[in-house]
């Protein structure tokens, strides 16, 4: 069974469609989709580019006020829409351990969020939704980004920073009215922000250790300066997740060994059967083969809530049920942010072949058994 993950401004919704589960089409928002796509490519380890003139050892900080000022066209007043305006509030500290949400990002706050102004009149105008009380925002190259917590940011307008401040723009044009149910609507947004400093760690603890207390390799490769693409025949991006003893763990440090990175669901029934089968696979290949793979799970706490915090004990529970060896990682968007840009209707369990060179072999979505994994492993050995 293949269960699609349609994500959507309301949030996660499942259709069941008939060998894997879910797919990402769309970026969850609260609101009223201001921007023009995620875009962008090259990034350094951490997005931690000049950003703004605060260079100190501290974490960066951001607060301000972003206003959507919004005209309906003469169709939508008819129907009783009237011009309006509404403020959210961002208090944010910077955090530099998921690149990925922002490669082209200089800079990246996780941000909460309130609203100040227009909740009651205008906001109900442009969304059915609850707004959302947390995102990220961040800018590079000119550009303001911004997103859910989870998925990548997408292009928000322009991005004007001076020494201590940030102002974006961003217009947005002839978007349908639905809630009024006639006619489009226009967004003129706007943000002031000031950039401040503060005592604290902007990796947010998420600093990898000498050496891994549950035992894992540690090849310590040089630090990643890649882009965050999948792409066969290209170096695996790098990431820094948590592991079952509750340590940062790079994805890198497995360099040397075939790796199989595998997205899985706690809750889905192919990743289910993946899994159980998994370990038979790894011993296998050693045995028969005489060659090492490291099957990283990045798992995700549910089908429902894909970019939600995986426990300790989730992970721990995982590898109890399958007896597994190899690491069990909370993913934290990696995989999701990764996969659906990489592949058409990236679902759970999505995949990625890696060489013991760190480069992409092989990528799908599915499960259909191990021995299309061994028959791959023993051609490029082969090579």
């Amino acid at each position: 069974m293949r269960a699609f993950l349609f994500v959507a401004a309301a949030g996660l919704s499942l259709g069941l469609v008939g060998v894997g589960c879910g797919s990402s089409d769309t970026t969850p928002d609260d609101d009223e989709s201001t921007g023009s796509g995620a875009g962008g490519n090259p990034a350094g380890t951490g997005g931690n580019g000049s950003g703004g003139g605060l260079t100190g050892l501290g974490q960066r900080t951001i607060s301000g006020d972003i206003t959507w000022n919004v005209t309906f066209d003469a169709a939508a007043q008819m129907s009783g829409a009237t011009d309006c305006s509404y403020t959210r509030r961002y208090e944010g500290v910077e955090n530099t351990s998921s690149p990925w949400r922002c490669p082209q990002c200089e800079v990246v706050f996780e941000a909460t969020v309130s609203m100040t102004a227009g909740q009651a009149d205008c906001y109900p105008q442009v969304s059915p939704n609850a707004p959302v009380e947390e995102e990220w925002i961040g800018w590079g190259n000119g550009v303001f980004y911004r997103g859910p917590l989870g998925l990548r940011l997408s292009d928000q307008g322009t991005a004007t920073v001076a020494e201590t401040s940030l102002t974006s723009s961003n217009t947005v044009a002839d978007l349908e009215a639905t809630e009024i149910g006639a006619g489009t609507l226009d967004f003129q947004v706007e943000g002031t922000f000031t950039i401040g400093e503060q005592e604290g760690d902007p990796s947010h603890g998420f600093d990898v250790p000498e050496t891994y207390a549950c035992g894992w390799p540690k090849a310590d490769p040089a630090p990643y300066q890649g882009d965050y693409t999948l792409a066969i025949g290209q170096t695996m991006p790098d990431g820094v997740f948590l592991d079952s003893c509750g340590e940062p763990v790079r994805l890198h440090d497995f360099a040397g060994s075939y790796i199989v990175i595998d997205m899985s669901a706690i809750d889905c029934p192919p990743c289910n059967q993946k899994a159980s089968e998994q370990e038979a696979f790894v011993q296998g290949m050693l045995a028969n083969d005489g060659i090492t793979v490291q099957v990283i799970t990045l798992l995700a706490p549910s089908l429902q809530n894909p970019l939600g915090d995986t426990s300790q004990q989730q992970l721990q529970s995982w590898i109890s049920s399958y007896s597994i060896s190899t690491p069990v990682l909370a993913d934290r968007a990696w995989g999701l942010s990764l996969f659906s840009e990489a592949i058409m209707d990236a679902g759970y369990p999505s995949w990625a072949l890696v060489s013991p060179g760190l480069q992409v072999l092989d990528m799908g979505t599915g499960f259909g058994g191990w021995d299309g994994y061994r028959t791959s492993i023993l051609a490029d050995a082969n090579n």
